[in-house]
Parts: structure tokens; C-alpha cells; sequence
């Protein structure tokens, strides 16, 4: 068994006991809903002002989304702005789930009420009515079969993902995920400096992270979690080379599912090298 030790606590962290006890189903059909998670009016909010706000400045080639499960919103958001979108995950059960949205299959989840809050925030922001989900979904669907699905391990030293060619992306997106599959906080730091690799010049990455946790429920199994906060969000962003750092939180109710008291959504860029 594979296992690493928690830092500041007795409990081992088994990553591969995690990635067994993911029930994707149950989380599709529990957190994929607007009004079962209030954080996603605060997420769309700010993804979508944010986009808009660098639009002139973040390229429109190729995105990495690391580790946001089964969740298509986050995606959905960058369609609009990149051409190709490498989806990653460590689950296979959550990769299936994304091809069968993307393959159209019966059974694949329905996006539909986040995909339509997203548009209407776009729509509030911008005064542009024009964008369609369906056009929307279409650019989606395009951006995801141009990059790809792929599973990772960040532990592994080979890890496809992070080991993946050099300032390629435009953009690098991770949600919720990093303190899920980091068990140190070196490890983290190190993970941030492997994105800043794979960034282009002026390439940007966008986080989120739930502060303060120190565990999460899952199909009935308690796992810890890697404790994160502002400052070692920010110092991690800093020491990578990171610049022009900005990040908005809000708090949230803890409960018994998962006891972080703070959402996150931090952005920075990569900076342009000098000539």
C-alpha cells in the first residue's frame, strides 16, 4: 500500500484510497447542481469577470485543467476563450464521465443549469446576448477532443501531465484539487512550479482552493486533506516566479462533509521574459 504521512497529524494519506472511493455518480448528482452548492454563484462570478478582464491579454490556444473531476463548469467558462482544453484528472471513473458528456451519451450528465448561469453572468457582464449553449457546448466539446483526456498521479516522477512539454499552455486551471493529491506542503509548492514550467511567456494560471480544511467526505469515507491558506497559496505562487497575483475568498458555512471555511479563486501571470 501506498502511502504518505500527513503532515501535523497521525492519519496517513492513501491517494490510491481516495481515487477507490470516488463515487462519481454521487458527486454528479449531489455538487453539480447550483442550488446544492451556494460557492458556485461566487465561482461563476469571478471566472467569468476574470476572463473578461485579461481577455486581451491570456492566449486563446490551449488551456490544462488539473484535477477538477468530474466538473465541466470551469471548462465550460474557458471554451469560450481557447481553442483546445487538455482535460486531467486522476480518476478514470471521472474521465469516462466527461467523454460520455462530450459523446453525447444517454446517460451523460446534464450540465445544463450551470452551462445556463454561467451564459447569464455572461450576459450581465459583457451586454453581449449573443453566446448560445449550444453553440457554447459545441466549442466545448471541440476544445476537449483537441486536447485530450488524461489521467495523472502527481507523485509520480513521470507524471505525463507535469512532465508535459514546456511553455505550452496558455492557460492552467486547477479546482479544488491540488490539496487533495499533495501531502505536503512541498509538494504543492513543487506542483505550482511544475504549472509555471508548463506555462507560456505571460501565461496564466487560475486556482481555487477551500482554506483551512482538514478533511472531506466522500462515499462514506473520511479522508484528510492537505491544510492550505492564503499565505502558503500566495508564497507558493511567489516562489514559482509567479507575478501580478490577485485573489478574491468568501466564506462558507462549515458542515460535515468538509470542514474548509473559506473558498478561494487566485490568479497570477507568468512573466514575459525580457528581450
Amino acid at each position: 500500500m501506498n502511502t504518505v504521512q500527513h503532515p501535523d497529524s497521525d492519519v496517513p494519506m492513501n491517494l490510491e484510497e481516495c481515487i477507490e472511493h470516488t463515487n462519481t455518480a454521487k458527486y454528479l448528482s449531489t455538487h453539480a447542481y447550483s442550488k446544492m452548492v451556494p460557492s458556485f454563484k461566487f465561482i461563476i462570478e469571478n471566472l467569468i469577470r476574470i476572463i473578461n478582464d485579461h481577455d486581451h491579454r491570456i492566449g486563446n490556444q490551449r488551456a490544462l485543467e488539473f484535477g477538477d473531476g468530474p466538473c465541466l463548469l470551469t471548462s465550460f467558462i474557458l471554451a469560450k476563450k481557447v481553442q483546445s482544453i487538455r482535460f486531467a484528472d486522476r480518476s478514470l471513473e471521472n474521465l469516462a464521465a466527461v467523454r460520455n458528456w462530450i459523446n453525447q451519451k444517454p446517460d451523460a450528465h446534464d450540465w445544463s443549469d450551470l452551462f445556463d448561469r454561467a451564459i447569464h453572468e455572461y450576459h450581465t457582464q459583457t451586454g453581449d446576448t449573443s453566446a448560445k449553449r449550444s453553440l457554447w457546448e459545441n466549442r466545448l466539446r471541440e476544445a476537449i477532443v483537441n486536447g485530450g483526456l488524461l489521467q495523472f498521479n502527481v507523485r509520480a516522477h513521470d507524471c505525463p501531465v507535469l512532465n508535459g512539454e514546456l511553455n505550452y499552455y496558455d492557460i492552467v486551471s486547477s479546482s479544488m484539487c491540488l490539496e487533495r493529491v499533495c501531502s505536503t506542503h512541498l509538494i504543492y509548492k513543487q506542483t505550482i512550479k511544475q504549472f509555471y514550467a508548463l506555462l507560456k511567456e505571460n501565461g496564466f494560471i487560475i486556482l481555487m482552493h477551500e482554506l483551512n480544511q482538514s478533511f472531506y467526505v466522500e462515499n462514506e469515507h473520511r479522508h484528510p486533506i492537505l491544510p492550505l491558506n492564503r499565505t502558503v497559496v500566495i508564497e507558493a505562487l511567489t516562489d514559482a516566479g509567479f507575478e501580478d497575483i490577485h485573489d478574491e475568498t468568501q466564506d462558507q458555512d462549515v458542515d460535515n462533509v468538509a470542514d474548509g471555511n473559506v473558498i478561494m479563486i487566485v490568479t497570477a501571470f507568468k512573466p514575459q521574459q525580457s528581450s
